[in-house]
C-alpha cells in the first residue's frame, strides 16, 4: 500500500468512526466545486464573465470592474446589476425578460438574477447521471441518505441527485420550524427556482451577514450533533469562514483543538503523488487572529469518500421523515411502556437493526458468531447477546444518560483521558469499549466507561484500568496529578 493509499484509508476510517460515534447521519455542506465537477458550471469569476458576455451593452471586460472594485466580486456583481437593469428596460418591447419582472415590487437586481437562472437551468437540462463522465461517483453519492444537505449553490443539481429531499430556500431556512428535520435540502444562498432570492451582490451579502447569526444559531444543532462534511469549497471561502467563526466559539476550546465532527474535503484536479501523505487536519483562518482546526482529506476522486459515508438504510428518507413525525405516538403506546424512550432518537436509526433494537425487538446484528467474539480480546463472552449486554451503549447514548443532547462532551472526556493518562479508549477492545463492526467501525461502550466518563466530566478523581490483570490502574486526582497505583 502506497503512502497516499494509507493516508486515505486512515482518514476514511476515522471519518467512519466519527459517524458511528455520533449515532447519527452526517450533514453534507456542498459548495460550487461540486457543480463545477458534475455540471461543468462556471466558478464565481466565470459566472460574472458569462454575465458580461451575455449583455451586449457591456463593452468592458471583467478586468475593468475587478480593478475598479479591488477584485471585490460581490461589488462587481452590483455594478453589473445596474448594466442589466438598463439593458432590460431599453429592450422592454423585445420580450427578452418575462413581463412580470418589470413589476416595481421586484428589486432592480432581478434581471441579472433571472439571467443567472437561465444559465444554470440550461446546464441542468443537459445533466444525466447515466451519461455523466463521473457516473460511478454520482451513483455512490445518490446512495447516501444524509440527515440534511446545506448548499450555497443556486443550481438544481442536488435536487436531481436527492429527489426525496424537501427543498427550503433562502429566508425559509431560518423561518421554517421543520428545516432542521431529517430529509431537507437547505439552499441558504437562494435557488434558480426563486431567482429573486439569489445572493450575489454586495447588497445581498450585507443583508445575509445581518441575518447570519440567526442562521448560525439554527445550524448549531447540526454542528453539535452530527458529523459535518464540507464538499466543493475552498478553505479560503469567506462564506464558510463566517459560519465556522460562529460555530468555533461553541465547539472549540482552543484553536489547537481539532473539532472532531467537522471534515473539510478538498479535491485536487491533478493526480496525487502515491508516495505523499497529505495532512489529516487543517487550520482554517477565521479573521481577527482566530482560527479553527478541522479534519482534512485531500483527494482526486470522491468515490471512496461517498462509499465511506454510506449507511445501510432500512428505508428512504421519506419513510424516516414520516417515522420522525410519528415516533411520539409509538412511544406513548401502552404496549411499549417499558421502552427507554429517551434513547429512541431518529437520528441514530441508520439501519433496520438499530430500528428493531430501539423498539425492543431482536435485531439481525445479534447473530454474531461465537468464534468472532472469542477473537475480540474482551474476556470471556459466550454470545452476541452477552457482548451487547456488556457493551450496551454508543457514545451518543452515553451522552444522553449523562444529560447531554450531543455526543460532543462525551467525546471530549475520552480525549481528556487520553491526554492525562496516555490511554486511548477507542484504539483497542478493552473493558470500556469494543468495536463490533465488520466492514466499518461500530463502537460500543460499557457501564464502566459511563462511570469513568461521568467522573471526568464532573472533575472528580478517576482510575483507568488499562489491563484486566492490573486492578490498580492509573489514577488522576482532581489536581490532575498522575500516578500508578
Amino acid at each position: 500500500m502506497s503512502g497516499y493509499e494509507e493516508y486515505l484509508s486512515e482518514s476514511l476510517s476515522k471519518l467512519r468512526t466519527v459517524i458511528d460515534d455520533s449515532g447519527s447521519r452526517p450533514i453534507l455542506f456542498v459548495g460550487s466545486g461540486m457543480s463545477i465537477r458534475y455540471l461543468d458550471a462556471p466558478n464565481w469569476i466565470g459566472l460574472l464573465e458569462e454575465l458580461i458576455h451575455k449583455n451586449p451593452n457591456i463593452t468592458l471586460p471583467i478586468g475593468f470592474y475587478a480593478q475598479d472594485t479591488g477584485s471585490d466580486l460581490p461589488e462587481v456583481a452590483s455594478r453589473i446589476i445596474d448594466e442589466y437593469r438598463t439593458y432590460a428596460w431599453h429592450e422592454y418591447k423585445k420580450g427578452i425578460y418575462p413581463d412580470d419582472l418589470y413589476d416595481p415590487t421586484y428589486d432592480k437586481s432581478i434581471f441579472l438574477k433571472y439571467t443567472i437562472k437561465k444559465i444554470f437551468d440550461e446546464l441542468i437540462s443537459e445533466f444525466d447521471i447515466n451519461t455523466n463522465m463521473y457516473q460511478s461517483e454520482l451513483l455512490a453519492l445518490k446512495d447516501l441518505n444524509p440527515h440534511a444537505i446545506i448548499t450555497t449553490n443556486y443550481d438544481q443539481l442536488l435536487e436531481k441527485i436527492f429527489p426525496e429531499y424537501k427543498v427550503v430556500v433562502g429566508q425559509q431556512v431560518i423561518l421554517n420550524s421543520e428545516s432542521t428535520n431529517i430529509g431537507h435540502l437547505l439552499k441558504i444562498h437562494g435557488c434558480t427556482t426563486k431567482p429573486e432570492e439569489i445572493i450575489i451582490s454586495s447588497q445581498d451579502y450585507k443583508k445575509f451577514s445581518e441575518e447570519q447569526k440567526y442562521l448560525s444559531a439554527k445550524l448549531l444543532t447540526y454542528f453539535m450533533e452530527h458529523p459535518i462534511v464540507f464538499l466543493g469549497y475552498s478553505i479560503r471561502d469567506n462564506n464558510i469562514q463566517k459560519i465556522l467563526s460562529d460555530i468555533s466559539r461553541i465547539v472549540s476550546r482552543t484553536s489547537d483543538d481539532i473539532v472532531d465532527n467537522i471534515w473539510f474535503v478538498e479535491w485536487k484536479k491533478d493526480e496525487i503523488n502515491i508516495d505523499s501523505r497529505p495532512p489529516r487536519d487543517k487550520t482554517i483562518p477565521l479573521g481577527n487572529d482566530k482560527s479553527i482546526r478541522v479534519n482534512y482529506i485531500l483527494l482526486n476522486s470522491y468515490e471512496e469518500l461517498y462509499k465511506s459515508l454510506y449507511q445501510n438504510n432500512a428505508s428512504g428518507v421519506d419513510v424516516l421523515n414520516q417515522l420522525q413525525k410519528n415516533v411520539y405516538n409509538i412511544v406513548k403506546s401502552k404496549s411499549v411502556t417499558d421502552l427507554e424512550v429517551d434513547l429512541l432518537n431518529i437520528n441514530r436509526i441508520t439501519n433496520e437493526d438499530i430500528l428493531a433494537q430501539s423498539l425492543g425487538f431482536r435485531s439481525t446484528s445479534q447473530s454474531v458468531d461465537a468464534e468472532r467474539i472469542a477473537l475480540m480480546g474482551v474476556g470471556n463472552v459466550g454470545s452476541a447477546e452477552q457482548l451487547l449486554t456488556r457493551y450496551p451503549m454508543r457514545i451518543s447514548e452515553m451522552a444522553q444518560k449523562l444529560g447531554y443532547k450531543s455526543w460532543y462532551q462525551t467525546n471530549e472526556a475520552i480525549k481528556t483521558i487520553y491526554t492525562e493518562t496516555g490511554f486511548n479508549m477507542k484504539e483497542s477492545n478493552n473493558r470500556y469499549h469494543v468495536d463490533i463492526g465488520k466492514k466499518q467501525s461500530e463502537h460500543r461502550y460499557s457501564n464502566e466507561a459511563l462511570d469513568l466518563i461521568r467522573k471526568v466530566l464532573n472533575d472528580e478523581d478517576y482510575t483507568v484500568i488499562i489491563n484486566d490483570d492490573d486492578d490498580d490502574g492509573i489514577t488522576v486526582t482532581k489536581e490532575k496529578t498522575l500516578h500508578k497505583n
